[in-house]
């Protein structure tokens, strides 16, 4: 149903952790059919504080993870990922799900 709606292509850039040396790995580009609704909006990020979010954007439900990025799967999400699209890098403030008796979509806030 929602696949009608993903009328957008995002890049999603998802971040590998880090090696025994604490130095980044590179981080794997994945091209995601998502649907952007532009507008300031003001939310809760994942470290409590309030903040203002540019966009939502909604994709396909992802399992959100938040360790072991370096043997991550391609179906999933975390908080150090970052969004591309219009040219521009986007940090990710929420991530959440809509929902009325099953999970429709991913809902992803970006600044």
């Amino acid at each position: 149903m929602i696949g009608s709606y993903l009328v957008d292509t995002i890049t999603l850039r998802m971040d590998k952790g880090t090696d025994e040396w604490q130095e980044p790995l590179d981080t794997e580009d994945v091209s995601v059919r998502a649907f952007i609704a532009y507008g300031e909006r003001r939310i809760e990020n994942a470290e409590g504080e309030m903040v203002v979010s540019m966009a939502k954007v909604l994709m396909r439900p992802r399992t959100i993870i938040t360790s072991d990025f370096a043997t991550r799967a391609a179906n999933t999400i975390a908080y150090k990922d970052l969004i591309i699209f219009d040219g521009i890098t986007h940090a990710i403030m929420r991530i959440g799900k809509s929902r009325d008796f099953s999970v429709r979509s991913m809902d992803v806030y970006v600044a």
